[in-house]
């Protein structure tokens, strides 16, 4: 590793119409659970799929929403474990195909709120 340099590879949200726009209904399940610290700055839909597991396991969630989102939320799971072994192996083409698939999963969950 060099002395004075440090190689950074990071994901940066980027949303054409803004997250809250794009993204209506999981803004709204996100705000009623309390989890309004995301969306206070836009993130990554990577760094998402943390809260809505945390939403899939609050008690006080109602089993209709825990059911609708658990499907999603535990594909979204397994493609984060994967793009974060891609991302540390800094395998940049695999990795963005992982995200791609999130963007998908993201994009079903909406629909499927």
């Amino acid at each position: 590793m060099s002395k004075y340099t440090q190689i950074d590879i990071r994901l940066i949200p980027f949303y054409e119409k803004g997250f809250v726009k794009q993204f209506p209904r999981i803004v709204r399940l996100l705000r009623e659970w309390s989890y309004r610290t995301p969306l206070d700055k836009e993130v990554s839909l990577y760094g998402l799929i943390d809260r809505l597991v945390g939403i899939t396991h609050e008690p006080g969630v109602p089993s209709d929403i825990t059911n609708t989102i658990a499907p999603y939320v535990k594909t979204l799971s397994t493609l984060k474990e994967k793009a974060k072994e891609q991302l540390l192996s800094r395998k940049l083409n695999e990795l963005d195909q992982c995200l791609y698939q999130i963007e998908d999963q993201f994009e079903d969950l909406e629909k499927g709120l």
